[in-house]
């Protein structure tokens, strides 16, 4: 059935032509049966004004009813976190007023911000209908308006079948990696916000949780990485809160940081605290000697992290080029058939990592071409020389261009 061509009568006209008895087959069979809609019918023909207001009354219990359904406890965080009036048990929210029911909806994730507007209009007309008098007579659009927004937006609607966090600790639980099913997804996406950060806080407390078997650890991250792109940005926030009481006074560890960026908390931690954990990091690769599989661990840490998506810019050159000397390896002169010696397991990570962050990287590894500097001493010991001297050499410049290449077409975006 086609919505969009109802016609609209002016006030006066009979109540058949305007498409409103139409719009009642669209309502739940759950609410057909009930007298309340079935006075509506009967009040339509004759008393439409007291059908719209009857009908929104409806829509408006079915809001509290789903409430109920998500649960209390939910609705009292939502109700604590928004400042609207307290919720302690369930005759709180059958109690609520029209208005606060709307916008305790909308907090709770029933309504999308324009339904919620389009439920507080009706709201709006209803009153002007319950107050009918010589200066204000209700005409067909506002009962069609009533009938249309309160099916569609609410009576028309399945309550959401919410996630538990049960749900959540099953999945991770198994004895085998997870397997997140579509369903799942849609029903996270769909959560209130309360009910995401309960996830999240779960799998981050088994996360860190070094009780927990190997393989349930692994779960739980690997499932705070698959719902990060659908978390609400200020859940993700509200983590990152809780992710960095946790670490005290102390400074960002390799667990929480791996953490941190499966559920994308990293990036809103104090800056200051990146910017000491970042610099272990730098130290820590300068240090790596030309062990290739102590080059490997190292890169193999970095992209748990994030790679260099959360790296400070008084840093993030520094460890362009450590990543960029790894790259690059050391020319050989022997009698092997290679040119150049690198680490097997650190080059398709650094790649990685630099595709990753692109024209940055790029406008990165272009100025390191021509800048004569060596690393700082350690300990009276250069480690690595400087990129401009290793890449005289053929075969290394060969590598450190390959390496530009994995940034993608970015010179031509430069040059334009």
């Amino acid at each position: 059935m086609d919505k969009s061509n109802y016609e609209i009568v002016p006030a006066g006209e009979p109540i058949s032509k305007s498409g409103i008895e139409e719009l009642l087959e669209e309502i739940r069979p759950v609410w057909k049966g009930k007298n309340l809609i079935q006075r509506v019918v009967r009040l339509l023909p004759i008393d439409p004004s007291s059908a719209c207001q009857r009908l929104f009354n409806a829509a408006i219990h079915d809001l509290k009813d789903k409430i109920l359904i998500i649960g209390v406890d939910l609705a009292k965080d939502t109700a604590l976190n928004y400042r609207l009036p307290s919720i302690n048990r369930e005759e709180d929210v059958l109690e609520y007023n029209v208005s606060k029911t709307i916008d305790l909806a909308y907090r709770i994730g029933i309504l999308t911000r324009p339904e919620w507007r389009r439920i507080h209009r009706c709201y709006e007309i209803r009153r002007d209908l319950e107050h009918e008098d010589d200066e204000y007579e209700a005409v067909l659009q506002d009962c069609f308006y009533i009938f249309k927004t309160s099916i569609d937006v609410v009576l028309s609607k399945d309550p959401i079948e919410l996630l538990k966090v049960t749900d959540a600790k099953d999945l991770v639980e198994n004895s085998t990696n997870i397997s997140v099913t579509e369903e799942f997804f849609t029903d996270y996406k769909s959560a209130p916000k309360g009910r995401k950060k309960e996830i999240l806080e779960l799998l981050v407390s088994f996360s860190y949780d070094n009780n927990k078997p190997d393989i349930v650890r692994e779960n739980s991250v690997e499932l705070l990485r698959h719902l990060k792109s659908i978390t609400d940005k200020t859940v993700i926030i509200d983590i990152a809160g809780i992710l960095e009481k946790k670490l005290g006074r102390d400074g960002i560890d390799l667990k929480t940081a791996k953490i941190g960026h499966a559920c994308g908390a990293l990036g809103y931690f104090k800056k200051a605290r990146l910017g000491d954990f970042f610099g272990i990091q730098k130290n820590e690769g300068r240090r790596v000697s030309s062990d290739w599989s102590e080059e490997g661990k190292f890169c193999s840490k970095l992209e748990d992290i994030g790679g260099l998506k959360y790296c400070p810019k008084e840093h993030y050159s520094d460890l362009i080029k450590i990543l960029a000397i790894m790259y690059i390896g050391e020319r050989s002169y022997g009698r092997s058939s290679r040119e150049v010696f690198y680490s097997n397991r650190a080059a398709p990570i650094i790649s990685r990592i630099i595709r990753a962050e692109g024209k940055k990287a790029y406008i990165a590894l272009e100025r390191l071409r021509n800048k004569d500097e060596n690393y700082p001493t350690l300990g009276g010991v250069i480690y690595r020389e400087d990129i401009k001297r290793k890449i005289e050499d053929k075969y290394l410049l060969r590598r450190y261009e390959s390496l530009l290449d994995t940034c993608g077409k970015i010179e031509d975006e430069i040059t334009n």
